[in-house]
């Protein structure tokens, strides 16, 4: 129970009968030569009024208070989803009614402020609401919620604040309302791709579909020629038959494995925004994984640093459900990563060609592991290396120089980046794939890199 606004402005003017009547006292006190006796003993008027004040609000509040009986009577449920995309509002709704079994009650109308106890990784919008739930009736709230952390998410109470009748005092009711969900990857990027998934809309999510030639491609199927087939694509002897020009239709090579190596050391607990570069390699890595798949791809997940956890190259829609099974509960831990020992481990579980994609965070200091490992994986496999970076260094070059630390701060940045170049410069002459980015932009690199790698023949 706690007063309401109405119940602070009535003892307000309560207290200022109150104080009023001290201060005419006071006055009499002055007037009768300082003798107390006869200015306690008198009965004022506003003595009379402030007695008479206090005794209607007790009255008031016991009223008030009998209007809030029977509200056990309130049944309350959540509708969520069972699974929710990472840092993406979506829709919760909450369901008040009255007792079924006391549909014929005489329980009053009533304006109710509704709380829903969430966690401290959530945010929320639109609440607290304000709803009214009619006599024998239902009522309705909207809200919508986000999660900042992937993993499970538990629900449980739901509070109410109801005012009496009267409105001089709220109760609060908390009802027992459990709801659980599976925070998962954004996985609303992959639905976006869907609707882009045309040729000439995959531009504009920054993908690039380039012109397919050379060899190393399958063939598909024999039309007619189009503005822009080369001469090579003209099957001369279709064209002799059918009197008109036809053209063959290559495909990309089908039944290939492309396997992403993710770590979740300490590295990748680095935060640009909202979200850790391990989330954002995660969204990276489901796009690309469902695009792969789409090519007529297998796809595999290896997971190392903190947790280890090896999904092998898999066909099909269910490959991405079981890549969001296997890590939506997974968080980046505060430990290093051996990148030599996820090498030696993917090298013994999967020795058939593939496309090895490293996601990491990985600094010049790493340089002798980094490189020992890829030359594992060269063994078998070829080699994608995509090192992410942090905004501030972006933002540290590009800022301006307006004093001698400026000046420090962007030539030290500046090195740093240099050395990172260096690196991936070493690491492309010994025949891997380098890829500098960012978390933002980390999706499109590794879809136009994946679509580079097929049309080039490499893999």
């Amino acid at each position: 129970m706690k007063f309401t606004r109405l119940s602070f402005y009535y003892l307000s003017l309560w207290f200022l009968v109150a104080l009023s009547d001290g201060l005419w006292r006071l006055w009499d006190f002055f007037i009768l030569e300082s003798r107390f006796d006869p200015i306690l003993s008198q009965q004022t008027v506003l003595a009379n009024i402030w007695m008479f004040m206090a005794v209607i609000f007790i009255a008031l509040l016991v009223v008030d208070r009998s209007t809030l009986l029977g509200l056990d009577r309130l049944k309350v449920s959540r509708k969520i989803a069972s699974t929710l995309p990472v840092n993406s509002f979506c829709d919760v709704e909450i369901t008040i009614v009255h007792d079924t079994q006391e549909r014929n009650s005489n329980l009053r109308s009533l304006n109710i402020e509704v709380f829903d106890h969430l966690p401290d990784s959530c945010d929320v919008k639109g609440l607290p609401a304000q709803v009214q739930l009619q006599k024998n009736t239902q009522a309705t709230v909207k809200y919508q919620i986000k999660s900042l952390e992937r993993g499970p998410l538990e629900l449980d109470r739901v509070e109410l604040w109801i005012p009496g009748l009267l409105g001089f005092i709220n109760k609060r009711i908390e009802i027992s309302c459990p709801s659980f969900s599976k925070v998962y990857p954004n996985f609303r990027s992959i639905h976006n791709y869907v609707l882009l998934a045309t040729e000439q809309r995959t531009r504009q999510l920054g993908i690039r579909q380039r012109q397919k030639r050379g060899a190393g491609l399958d063939f598909h199927q024999l039309r007619e020629y189009r503005m822009g087939d080369s001469l090579r694509q003209i099957d001369w002897r279709s064209t002799s038959r059918l009197r008109k020009i036809i053209s063959k239709e290559y495909q990309q090579e089908r039944d290939q494995n492309i396997i992403f190596l993710l770590d979740s050391g300490r590295r990748m607990r680095t935060k640009d925004g909202e979200l850790s570069h391990f989330d954002q390699a995660l969204n990276a890595t489901l796009l690309v994984s469902h695009i792969a798949l789409k090519q007529g791809d297998a796809v595999g997940l290896k997971v190392f640093g903190a947790a280890h956890r090896f999904i092998p190259p898999k066909k099909g829609p269910s490959t991405i459900s079981a890549m969001l099974n296997q890590v939506y509960d997974l968080q980046p831990e505060n430990k290093a990563s051996d990148l030599i020992r996820a090498a030696e481990e993917l090298n013994r579980s999967f020795k058939k060609r593939s496309l090895v994609v490293l996601v990491s965070n990985i600094r010049t200091e790493d340089k002798a592991e980094l490189v020992s490992a890829v030359k594992m994986l060269k063994k078998h496999h070829l080699v994608l290396v995509t090192n992410l970076k942090e905004q501030a260094l972006e933002d540290s070059v590009n800022s301006d120089i307006l004093t001698i630390h400026d000046a420090l701060k962007h030539a030290q940045t500046a090195d740093y980046l240099q050395q990172r170049d260096k690196l991936h410069q070493s690491l492309t002459h010994s025949g891997v794939i380098a890829v500098d980015s960012l978390p933002t932009h980390l999706a499109i690199n590794l879809a136009n890199q994946y679509f580079d790698i097929k049309r080039s023949g490499r893999l």
